[in-house]
């Protein structure tokens, strides 16, 4: 039997995680807040403007999957040598669902627990939820869920998704309205101090290693750069109005590049997809709910 097999439905993690406003206004700069203009999104750049509250770019949430990390270690996939992670592993899918709106410090306990293993043919899609409750309340943040994919360990059977998976149908006339966001050459730098330190993000030996010609960008930071997109898009900047987010990753993105970010206005929500410079899809299959 697989190793996974026995972990299913199980806590394969749990801790805690604290965060400053420091901290949170280092998160906002690394998606892209305020670098194109200092005056826009002081709601997220700043925490003194006179008459603007800080508040906290939703996808934050991600950052607190990785206390008490490693999950994927566990379920039994060969390593590779330099890290000790699955051989052939991709950030697949992320998702993100709200309670409430995050505070700009704090500390929650996390616990984290293995939806499933699904065979996606190719490989296996690799699934957990991070449940977040606020540590002094008790009061529940909200879940991010991650969708890790080991290349070449598919065909195993079993299903293909979670049960509960949203279902999501391109649709085929002009999007409601386009948010076009620059990402500037140098923004791997900063993003990589939010936590991330994977090395296809800077290290050209190890991108050519990964396929790559040259470093790229972070998944998870152009995850928040699509997220930023709907804030302005559809939120007015407003976090409050911000309930639920998810996407797949599809095709990788390079610092330089220009993420345009495709909306469909439908009931309660919205449909996305995310662009490279209008040309390759880079965030597919996206829903965004309102709170």
């Amino acid at each position: 039997m697989a190793a996974w097999k026995e972990l299913v439905g199980k806590e394969v993690a749990a801790g805690t995680f604290s965060w400053t406003s420091d901290r949170t206004l280092l998160y906002a700069i690394g998606v892209g807040a305020g670098l194109s203009d200092s005056l826009e999104e002081l709601q997220f750049t700043t925490e003194n403007t006179r008459g603007v509250a800080q508040q906290v770019v939703p996808t934050f949430m991600t950052q607190m999957a990785s206390a008490g990390g490693g999950w994927i270690k566990q379920l039994g996939f060969p390593a590779r040598e330099w890290d000790g992670y699955p051989e052939g592993l991709l950030h697949g899918e992320q998702s993100v669902t709200l309670h409430r709106s995050i505070p700009a410090a704090g500390t929650v306990n996390v616990k984290q627990v293995l939806v499933g293993v699904f065979d996606k043919g190719s490989g296996a899609l690799c699934v957990s939820d991070t449940h977040a409750t606020l540590a002094d309340t008790g009061e529940s943040l909200g879940t991010s869920r991650m969708g890790l994919f080991v290349r070449g360990q598919g065909g195993f059977g079993g299903p293909r998704q979670p049960a509960d998976a949203l279902p999501w149908e391109k649709l085929e006339h002009e999007p409601d309205l386009t948010v076009s966001l620059p990402l500037p050459i140098g923004q791997s730098l900063i993003f990589r101090l939010s936590g991330d330190r994977n090395p296809h993000g800077t290290d050209p030996a190890i991108a050519r290693e990964d396929g790559f010609d040259r470093p790229i960008f972070f998944g998870l930071g152009t995850y928040g750069f699509a997220s930023r997109a709907i804030l302005k898009g559809l939120c007015d900047g407003n976090v409050d109005r911000f309930g639920a987010f998810e996407g797949r990753f599809s095709q990788p993105v390079f610092p330089g590049d220009r993420l345009d970010t495709r909306i469909w206005r439908t009931e309660g929500g919205a449909q996305f997809q995310t662009l490279a410079n209008g040309e390759r899809v880079v965030i597919d299959r996206g829903i965004f709910r309102y709170r």
